[in-house]
């Protein structure tokens, strides 16, 4: 019993930190500020990478985007990877001024294409590479503010990603992740001075920096590892909070759990890989490091919300403090979330969109639980 004490002890110790951590962040967000540069007269030459796997119905729609901008035309160039696009989605892409590299990976991922587009650039041929996602489509001023950004001295730099379309209970808890990232993660860290997290889509970094560091990255890594390489050298992420890239695909089911369960397993890959150097950037004042190797640290939510919902209903039948300890931080949590959570989100669908988190939730871990025996 007594055991079972210290590890009922270690968990609320670790869900509470968790919980704090989150809601100092989430109050952090609902500070204004304003994320306008001045209007440089430089005209920098981006590179825009657009993976492309298997995204014949949307990627049509993201090049459009990107030829309707009011940036100059001739100060930035559209690559598009093609991987595994059908031949008539090639022949389509090929009629618009952009490059098309055709590729058939047989294991493929978003870095392999980034990796292969990037072999193909030259050193000093461009000032910024952004990185999209093959189903994103943006405002027409959406590059002129990148680059005033990047102008004012940030080498890398966060866009605001909003899922457009939410017209199923899986879609609707997409966006309400992503913009509980968004205000965590993102405009809570810059409004306290530190660094934004990167999503790997509508992320635009100095192409020079990029071009070295590249190297160092394997084909199955994601936006954790530049994230590490960048924070390690002080490179502060900036995030645009009002500069919108609008997700045009909806995930289904099946594409939820292997998504959410490849965030939590590229979570503690990045804390295992980073934990031992959690003392040297606090010694060596690497607070933006140290911040996000202990927030990779931290529970992620649905494995949370997991714990604080079974501990919570088994204190019932326990000491009376256990009861008034995990209710109360299971209740502080819940606020954590809703403060979160962006109005324009709570609509006649969210409701019936949180009764589905239950069982999205079971057959999340069902299906990790599946993959890990196969």
């Amino acid at each position: 019993m007594i055991f079972l004490a210290y590890i009922e002890l270690l968990l609320f110790a670790i869900c509470a930190f968790t919980v704090f951590y989150l809601l100092v962040y989430a109050i952090a967000a609902t500070g204004n500020r304003t994320d306008k540069y001045s209007e440089s007269r430089v005209k920098h030459r981006f590179a825009i990478l657009i993976p492309a796997y298997q995204d014949d119905d949307y990627i049509p729609y993201t090049v459009k985007s990107f030829l309707q901008q009011e940036y100059p035309i001739d100060c930035y160039d559209i690559i598009v990877i093609s991987d595994h696009l059908k031949p008539e989605t090639n022949r389509q892409l090929a009629q618009y001024p952009i490059t098309l590299l055709q590729a058939r990976f047989k294991k493929s991922s978003k870095m392999k294409s980034v990796k292969a587009a990037m072999s193909q650039l030259q050193e000093g041929q461009y000032d910024i590479v952004l990185i999209m996602n093959a189903d994103n489509v943006v405002d027409t001023n959406f590059l002129e503010v990148v680059n005033n950004t990047y102008a004012s001295g940030s080498n890398a730099i966060q866009t605001h990603r909003i899922y457009q379309e939410r017209p199923s209970n899986v879609s609707i808890l997409n966006a309400i992740t992503d913009e509980i990232n968004n205000s965590i993660l993102r405009a809570g860290h810059v409004n306290l001075g530190l660094s934004a997290s990167l999503n790997g889509s509508g992320t635009a970094i100095d192409f020079t920096w990029f071009k070295e560091n590249i190297r160092h990255l394997k084909d199955d890594d994601d936006e954790k590892v530049i994230e590490s390489l960048l924070l390690r050298e002080r490179i502060y992420v900036e995030y645009l909070n009002n500069t919108h890239v609008y997700a045009l695909k909806n995930s289904g089911k099946k594409k939820f759990y292997t998504q959410h369960s490849t965030w939590i397993k590229t979570q503690y890959y990045s804390l295992f890989t980073n934990i031992g150097n959690l003392p040297g950037a606090i010694l060596s004042g690497k607070f933006d490091y140290a911040d996000r190797i202990l927030q990779w640290f931290i529970f992620p939510r649905t494995i949370l919300l997991g714990i604080l919902l079974l501990f919570s209903f088994l204190s019932v039948y326990f000491h009376w403090s256990a009861c008034l300890k995990w209710w109360g931080l299971l209740l502080t949590f819940l606020l954590t979330m809703a403060i979160a959570t962006p109005n324009y989100l709570v609509d006649s669908k969210f409701n019936k969109a949180m009764k589905a988190i239950p069982f999205l939730a079971a057959g999340m871990i069902f299906n990790m639980l599946l993959r890990k025996k196969k």
